[in-house]
């Protein structure tokens, strides 16, 4: 990630973002978990700034979507909420969250869901709390050995991994780097970027195991290179042990293409022939998407005629409807 750390700018402004953890309508004794998102005008003054006008005429354009160009992973969608805030409540049981584990989110942007995952690692690590016997909680102690922690963030454009999706991993990270000083980033502020800081990022990844890595371009592509990894891989396994997905479904002429890459992530033609553990699969999206021609039916239907599962997780069944889902084969 060096050359994407040197593209950095010398400052980042952010604001909060604020999942609950409860249901609407159930704020009693719920908490919040509070994330810091890059400010979207702070990464259009960095395209001025730079002169690359074109591309930031797409932070205020009127269209969320130019297909084949952009395809909207500079804005926070409902349905990343959805999910970061599900994998808060629901799924991340043990503090140690996805430590030692290979995650990848498919049309990540602003990368919300990760960022929560990250936050839960950061915080974990960052804890100067060492229990006497961890294993009496299925748990490790910051400090024991670990195997390899993989995040890997995928988006179509590759502008977005530089303005957005690599400035709010850092953003995510520098809390735990303060020893939770600024945990919480309740409030909008910014964060210098130095040399010094870009160092002390690097090297807490590589200490904890921690390995980071960005792909931009079409799912038919990563597909490939899926296929090509599995093709020469020693011992067939799944490559990923959790992949995520949020408001990825809403063309429906691009679901074979999503399709094939998440099939590819979960290893879906070894994991007939192997033991390994299944892998959590999240797709989060708007039951219906209007004006574009996607939507959960049409998702549903192409995941069963590849001989797949869906079951529904989660779902909002008021104003527009949002469902979380988890796929299986």
């Amino acid at each position: 990630i060096a050359v994407q750390l040197s593209a950095l700018p010398e400052a980042l402004s952010y604001s909060p973002i604020i999942l609950p953890t409860r249901e609407v309508g159930q704020t009693r004794g719920g908490r919040v978990h509070t994330l810091a998102r890059r400010d979207l005008f702070d990464a259009r003054f960095q395209l001025l700034a730079q002169g690359r006008d074109e591309q930031a005429t797409f932070v205020d354009a009127p269209a969320d979507l130019v297909p084949g160009v952009y395809e909207g992973g500079l804005k926070t969608w409902e349905c990343s909420l959805d999910l970061a805030a599900y994998l808060d409540r629901d799924v991340l049981g043990s503090r140690r969250g996805v430590r030692g584990l290979r995650v990848l989110e498919l049309g990540c942007g602003t990368a919300v869901p990760t960022l929560l995952l990250l936050d839960r690692l950061f915080a974990f690590l960052a804890s100067s709390e060492v229990t006497a016997d961890p294993s009496d909680r299925g748990e490790a102690s910051p400090t024991s050995p670990v195997s390899v922690t993989e995040i890997h963030l995928q988006d179509y454009n590759h502008s977005v991994l530089e303005l957005v999706t690599l400035p709010n991993v850092l953003l995510t990270w520098f809390p735990s780097a303060t020893r939770g000083q600024e945990r919480g980033c309740g409030r909008p502020g910014g964060l210098t970027v130095t040399e010094e800081l870009l160092s002390a990022f690097t090297t807490s990844l590589e200490a904890h195991n921690i390995r980071l890595r960005f792909f931009s371009g079409s799912w038919t592509s990563l597909s490939k290179l899926f296929a090509h990894q599995l093709q020469g891989a020693e011992q067939a396994r799944p490559l990923y042990d959790v992949i995520l997905a949020s408001e990825t479904i809403y063309r429906a002429e691009s679901l074979e293409a999503f399709l094939g890459v998440v099939q590819g992530g979960v290893g879906r033609k070894v994991m007939r022939e192997t033991t390994f553990p299944i892998p959590l699969c999240l797709v989060a999206a708007k039951v219906l998407y209007f004006g574009v021609g996607g939507g959960v039916q049409g998702f549903v239907r192409a995941v069963e005629d590849e001989h797949g599962t869906v079951r529904t997780v989660w779902e909002h069944r008021e104003g527009v409807m949002r469902k979380i889902m988890q796929v299986e084969w």
